[in-house]
């Protein structure tokens, strides 16, 4: 009986069994019999791509040298909903591939469509290989990882069309050079060529082709490679050499060669400074390379620098007829040129007239405008933040950068002024200027007196200059006929409020010209509205302003997201009250430039640790920033004691425990 009772649960067992399912999952559902798992939880997430330029993505994962190519983050939070101004940390096996040129990773903002993007290239035209790109985001405090397996591809370099502007030359003559480099059969900028001759020298012996995709160099001759035919070589990384010849005459008791043009740098005529004529010398050798004294050797100027106003300088007059001269007892012959009113590159050519065969033309020549223009003046500061509210003699050295409307270099030595609403400016020039030297100048600032009551101090530095206008005919002079616009600059005067508008007690620098609206999109300075005359004037102030903040050494930490396992993050400001103090700077002052941001647990026996401060350093700018304290992720993270520090060079820490 005892084994019928047995037999009887074992079928009931096996009953009960078959109506849970099989022996499924108990929490499950259950549908035709069969059982499925709850979904987990929606986590935020980042989508990786490679694109091209268009924004396209890629169909395979393989970049070249020959394109442009971006690595392309998206982040979006646990419902699908894009992720703006988020911090997205792009990395990836730099001995493949860089990010944005560096080799030590690249942090993008998203934008506002949760797009963050940088761009990624091939270590070199012959970079063969594969690695993995990783962007990292910390997203909704959730830390998100997403990688990409990419191969990158050398690109098919190649070079066609080497020719030499002349086929045959004299001994210690020189000949233009230049070849075309093509990347996988395109035209392209960046390809490193070298030079190389059997006989003589190039200048620069290597050079990367230009956008046009041409590499252009300057061969000479040497005195040894007369009555040869010199085979020239153009090389590159990844392509088959190109080569060509030059017949090379041999050394005449005549040959002439060009020796020097000083200054190499002129301005045009109209200019308000700088050098406006050049002593442009030559050489007539023997056949052992020695000067020849008493050779008369005709100058003559190229019709292209004719055009430009170029003529030579004589003795009470000037000319462009050819002009014979003789030379000294080292063979060498000199000549005065003078600019014109274009730019333009001068060419001079030195003939024998004993024999019209043997010639040599300068290089190197050139004539520029010279005057500063606004669209390319910039300013900028060594420490925009320094601990001077209560401390005298702290300094930041600010650099004016000038260039003409060519972008070219303005005259050394030009007179750049600085003017600022509290302290002192101090430079080479006299009182508060400096003297340009390539084209930019330096002084400093140093707080002392009466400070500002919202700590911030505005500096203008202006010069003398031309507004920027559109050149259509070429001429280098503006026309009146409509044709060509330009960009009015307005009245200058110093902005103390930052609010960009000129009020009352605001230091108006020049002349308070009277004329309608300054209006232009581009006006990045200060201009006074209603003092643009709608004329075209080479006689402005080209102006650049910026603000220093006197910072206090005491700073106020504040967190401004919620604590979480992973970390939060703190608004980092000095603790003048008065820094908004007209709504338009909604940061507050910064910390001084320098000062370093960390952060420490402070509990004891705690597993949490600080991962990271981050940045570590107060950003170099005006106003209070952002920092993030990255955690460990511990469960007592969210309750240990973290102290966030901030130390000014000065010294001075200031702890904020949360």
């Amino acid at each position: 009986m005892m084994r019928y009772l047995k037999v009887w649960a074992l079928v009931l067992l096996a009953l009960v069994m078959a109506a849970c399912g099989g022996g499924g999952n108990p929490g499950g559902t259950s549908s035709g019999g069969g059982t499925t798992t709850p979904p987990s939880p929606a986590s935020p997430s980042i989508t990786l791509s490679l694109v091209d330029s268009a924004g396209a993505a890629l169909g395979t994962p393989t970049i070249s040298k020959g394109g442009v190519y971006y690595a392309k983050a998206v982040a979006a939070d646990a419902s699908g909903a894009v992720l703006a101004n988020q911090l997205v940390t792009f990395s990836t096996d730099y001995a493949v591939a860089t990010l944005a040129g560096n080799t030590a990773g690249a942090t993008v903002l998203t934008d506002a469509s949760g797009v963050a993007r940088v761009l990624i290239s091939p270590l070199s035209l012959t970079t063969t290989g594969a690695a993995i790109l990783s962007a990292s985001a910390t997203l909704n405090s959730v830390s998100v990882t997403k990688t990409l397996n990419f191969g990158t591809a050398a690109s098919n370099v190649s070079l066609s069309n080497l020719t030499s502007a002349s086929s045959s030359i004299g001994a210690l003559e020189t000949s233009a050079i230049s070849v075309s480099g093509a990347i996988n059969g395109n035209a392209s900028s960046g390809v490193l060529v070298a030079f190389n001759a059997s006989c003589g020298t190039f200048s620069p012996a290597s050079v990367a082709t230009s956008s046009n995709g041409l590499a252009l160099s300057t061969y000479q001759s040497a005195a040894t490679c007369g009555g040869n035919s010199v085979t020239i070589t153009a090389s590159a990384a990844g392509a088959t050499d190109k080569t060509t010849t030059i017949s090379v005459v041999a050394a005449k008791p005549a040959n002439i060669r060009f020796t020097s043009s000083v200054p190499a740098l002129m301005y045009v005529s109209s200019a308000a400074s700088g050098a406006k004529t050049s002593i442009v010398k030559f050489q007539v050798l023997d056949s052992s390379a020695a000067g020849m004294p008493s050779q008369s050797v005709t100058m003559s100027l190229s019709t292209a620098a004719i055009a430009a106003g170029v003529k030579f300088s004589l003795s009470g007059s000037s000319s462009t007829a050819p002009q014979t001269v003789t030379t000294d007892n080292s063979g060498f012959a000199a000549i005065t040129v003078a600019s014109g009113t274009l730019p333009t590159t001068v060419s001079v050519t030195a003939t024998l007239v004993a024999d019209p065969t043997v010639l040599a033309s300068s290089l190197g020549l050139v004539v520029t405008t010279g005057a500063a223009t606004q669209n390319a003046a910039s300013l900028s500061a060594s420490k925009l933040s320094i601990e001077a509210w209560s401390t005298d003699g702290v300094t930041s050295t600010l650099t004016m950068r000038v260039a003409d409307r060519l972008s070219n270099p303005v005259p050394d030595g030009t007179s750049v002024n600085f003017v600022a609403s509290a302290g002192l400016i101090s430079g080479t020039g006299t009182g508060g200027s400096c003297l340009t030297v390539n084209s930019a100048c330096l002084v400093t600032y140093t707080s002392q007196g009466t400070r500002p009551v919202n700590g911030r101090v505005a500096i203008l530095a202006y010069l003398d200059g031309e507004e920027s206008f559109v050149d259509v005919n070429g001429d280098n002079v503006w026309n009146p006929d409509g044709t060509e616009d330009f960009y009015d600059a307005g009245t200058a005067f110093i902005d103390l409020n930052e609010n960009g508008t000129w009020q009352s007690g605001e230091q108006i620098i020049g002349v308070d010209v009277v004329g309608l609206g300054c209006v232009n999109p581009i006006n990045t300075y200060p201009a006074k509205i209603g003092t643009c005359d709608q004329k075209w004037s080479s006689a402005i102030r080209v102006r650049k302003q910026t603000i220093i903040t006197l910072a206090t050494s005491s700073a106020s930490i504040t967190r401004v997201s919620p604590r979480t396992a992973s970390g939060f993050r703190v608004w980092v400001h000095d603790t003048n009250i008065n820094a908004n103090i007209n709504g338009n700077v909604p940061d507050m002052n910064a910390m001084p430039t320098g000062s370093t941001f960390s952060a420490a647990i402070s509990t004891a026996g705690a597993t949490c640790t600080v991962v990271a401060a981050s940045p570590n350093l107060v950003l170099n700018s005006p106003n209070g920033d952002y920092h993030d304290v990255i955690l460990s992720g511990a469960a007592d993270c969210v309750t240990v004691q973290v102290n966030v520090s901030v130390t000014t060079p000065g010294g001075t820490t200031t702890t904020q425990p949360f």
